[in-house]
């Protein structure tokens, strides 16, 4: 008598272990061949896959002005790591009002135009399949600090549609912060002059941009900047009506409608329009869903655009760069993905409308798939994670090598975070609560940190405490530029 076989229960859990793995591959695949694909914008550019590299301060340089040999070096590696759009950081629209000390600023003279232009060719020039490479042109309102970014007098106050300051939300330690960092409030503007002389400049950076080669441009409308300051019943109460502007459109829609007719009159059809806008400030009085919903169905209508991107959050509650402080979302859910899935259903994919942005939380491969599937988004941003691995889709999103369950990034911890957190009032410990712009501060830095090495041609360390961020990354090598050393090599450059 032979050899008995193998028990039907065994054969039955083998093949259901193999059923199971032949599942999970084609899944995977299944997942990066969506996350691949590419999409058509409304003026008919095609982007060439799903991920984006979102907007977020470089930290290179300091005071402004044009790009610096760290964007270069920093942009070539994120052309070359398979993104589908580059968004730049903050290109400011007036050198007087930043939102950081390293933000760039443009400005029509030649120097700043040929700047711009060598960041674009390197993007270009990188890869045999360049990534679409967007500025962002911004102005912070109200946020922007003369003590902390001189870059004017520090009685000199910032401009917003109301007079005010930041509010830090920290009890006597949030006051301190506050009028440290905002000596006084900012002034109202109140002429439509002064309004329609910010347009000329928004739509004017928009027209070097394209000289310079980039793809298109991202208006900032979002976090509290003064596009957003406009938007907002809480820091508008009072618009005013600018000239101009037809009869339908709403009063606090005046000043972005004058921006986006301007650029496209300006520039030719192919070259991007993008803008990033609030879901909500979650702030009491403030910019709320539903009057989001009604902005973005409103833009939507103009047909001036061809990129939205939804985010959140200001100065005062910084949900875009603090993501715990919105306690309800779940870990399996990208930040504002409750306000996309709502209301995405209702309006015209792409290219038929604005293909949709979503930023913020999707930190692995399957979440990224099923936002897409399920239509909260067309594309992904991801930003924090790009500073640690630039080359993050071709090294694990769209590597088809790794398995779904280990697509998985940005999960990870800043040696040092917490503690300095807890010692510049921005809270850290266990149920301790502080500043939220502190400590989404404190995070923000050591990822531009990242950066700043990037930009020196060395490669991320996610072990570098954040201390020694502080003084080797931010003071030796932006202030100091590196000593006698690196002021000869500038010098000789």
């Amino acid at each position: 008598m032979g050899p008995k076989g193998p028990e039907p229960e065994l054969l039955s859990h083998e093949r259901a272990t193999m059923a199971k793995q032949i599942d999970r591959h084609l899944k995977n695949k299944q997942d990066i061949e969506l996350i691949a694909s590419p999409i058509t914008l409304p003026n008919g550019v095609v982007v060439q896959n799903r991920l984006v590299k979102a907007a977020m301060a470089e930290g290179i340089g300091l005071g402004g002005g044009p790009p610096r040999s760290g964007h270069i070096n920093l942009y070539r590696r994120w052309a070359q790591g398979g993104w589908g759009i580059i968004i730049s950081g903050n290109v400011q629209i007036d050198p007087r009002h930043l939102a950081s000390p390293h933000d760039l600023t443009l400005t029509p003279i030649p120097q700043n135009l040929d700047a711009y232009t060598s960041l674009a060719e390197t993007v270009l020039s990188a890869s045999s399949t360049p990534p679409l490479l967007l500025m962002q042109i911004s102005h912070p309102g109200l946020q922007s600090s003369s003590t902390v970014n001189f870059s004017r007098l520090p009685w000199e106050p910032a401009i917003a549609p109301c007079s005010a300051r930041p509010d830090m939300n920290g009890g006597i330690y949030g006051w301190i912060w506050g009028h440290a960092i905002w000596p006084k409030k900012s002034r109202r503007v109140e002429d439509p002059n002064e309004w329609l002389d910010l347009v000329t400049k928004f739509v004017g950076a928009a027209v070097l941009a394209e000289k310079a080669g980039w793809d298109g441009i991202q208006i900032h409308s979002a976090h509290g900047y003064l596009l957003a300051e406009y938007l907002s019943p809480l820091t508008n109460p009072d618009p005013v009506r600018l000239p101009g502007v037809p009869e339908d459109v709403p009063l606090r829609l005046h000043l972005l409608y004058l921006i986006l007719q301007g650029v496209n009159e300006n520039t030719n059809h192919k070259f991007v329009k993008a803008v990033k806008i609030n879901c909500s400030d979650f702030a009491h009085g403030g910019l709320d869903e539903v009057q989001a919903t009604e902005i973005v169905k409103t833009l939507i209508s103009w047909c001036l655009l061809d990129i939205i991107e939804i985010s959140g959050g200001t100065y005062t509650h910084p949900a875009f760069a603090s993501p715990e402080i919105l306690t309800s979302a779940s870990k399996r859910q990208s930040l504002f993905s409750h306000f996309t899935t709502s209301l995405l259903p209702f309006l015209p994919s792409a290219p038929d409308g604005p293909a949709m942005i979503l930023t913020g939380g999707l930190h692995d491969r399957e979440l990224i798939a099923a936002s897409l599937r399920e239509r909260a988004c067309d594309l992904a941003g991801i930003g924090r994670p790009s500073c640690v691995t630039p080359d993050l889709p071709n090294k694990v999103i769209l590597n088809r090598k790794i398995r779904d369950e280990d697509a998985s990034f940005g999960r990870y911890s800043i040696p040092g975070g917490d503690l300095m957190k807890s010692l510049l009032g921005g809270g850290g410990g266990i149920g301790e609560r502080g500043i939220p712009l502190v400590g989404a501060g404190v995070s923000t830095m050591w990822h531009e940190w990242q950066l700043c090495r990037i930009g020196r041609g060395e490669d991320p360390d996610k072990n570098m405490h954040w201390v020694k961020g502080l003084l080797v990354e931010e003071i030796w090598w932006e202030v100091l530029r590196g000593g006698p050393v690196g002021w000869w090599n500038t010098w000789r450059s």
